[in-house]
């Protein structure tokens, strides 16, 4: 399998107050084979752009909602797994094909 990753910042808004604050993503795509890791880079650093600093929905309050999300922007089945962490809070989500 072959991995590239990257850094987004969105925001959200709590569940309960309905506080809007931010936090750090750090993602982790992987996929099966041996792709072209810079293209691979190129793809997974649009889809990011399109969600950092940007208000993400409620369908998206879950790291692991976040990572599905991220694996379906590639439309394709080499995507096999996406990682998500908010590393300051020890804070980890995986999807899986």
């Amino acid at each position: 399998m072959t991995g590239v990753g990257g850094i987004f910042c969105p925001a959200h808004r709590d569940l309960e107050s309905r506080a809007l604050h931010g936090h750090s993503w750090e993602v982790t795509a992987w996929f099966a084979g041996r792709p072209n890791a810079a293209h691979r880079q190129e793809q997974l650093a649009a889809i990011l752009r399109r969600l950092d600093h940007t208000e993400l929905g409620v369908e998206l309050s879950w790291g692991e909602d976040i990572a599905q999300r991220i694996a379906e922007r590639f439309n394709d089945s080499m995507c096999v797994q996406v990682d998500v962490s908010r590393p300051l809070e020890r804070i980890y989500a995986r999807w899986e094909r």
